[in-house]
């Protein structure tokens, strides 16, 4: 059954997106705050609309949010199931759309001859990633930290990697093919 839910347009200018001045006593905060800036809440942004299901909507989508009277197409920067809401952003470069550092379930990721104990780990290792979604591939470092993986990226991705496989590589070597949702 498909319930009626709520558009909410968070601003480019959000203080969702101000730079942090905060100064962390380790890599693990750091990286936890970076990934929970994404958490996008009703009060984040303003109301523009209202959609039939969060289930019909991907990270990144442009089409079907039928919501008119903007200067620059809508993209979807956030869903959220448990509340039905849909966040959406407006135009290609809203920093919505782009994220530094992701993060996933460690239990998720199955490495392959792969020969790193967990204080290298917590230290970071750098990997290059490829994703169908992306034309080029991307440097990261990769973290690991009471059982979840964050990828901290070289340069600022598109979210909606988020949905897609992704192939690790170490070494120049695949270590493991994981989808971050």
């Amino acid at each position: 059954m498909m319930t009626k839910g709520q558009i909410v347009e968070i601003p480019a200018s959000s203080a969702i997106y101000a730079a942090d001045e905060v100064v962390f006593s380790n890599k693990r905060d750091e990286l936890t705050r970076k990934v929970s800036k994404r958490n996008y809440g009703l009060f984040d942004g303003f109301l523009v609309g209202e959609h039939q299901g969060v289930q019909d909507f991907k990270l990144g989508q442009r089409k079907g949010i039928n919501v008119g009277g903007k200067k620059e197409p809508l993209y979807v920067i956030g869903v959220n199931e448990t509340t039905n809401q849909l966040f959406v952003g407006a135009g290609e470069k809203h920093p919505g759309l782009w994220a530094d550092v992701l993060s996933f379930a460690g239990n998720l990721i199955q490495f392959q001859d792969l020969n790193i104990n967990n204080e290298e780990l917590e230290q970071g290792i750098e990997v290059s990633l490829h994703s169908a979604v992306m034309d080029i591939d991307v440097i990261a470092t990769l973290y690991l930290f009471d059982g979840i993986l964050y990828l901290e990226f070289e340069a600022p991705v598109l979210v909606a990697i988020q949905d897609h496989p992704l192939e690790i590589y170490f070494n120049k070597h695949s270590t493991a093919t994981i989808t971050i949702n």
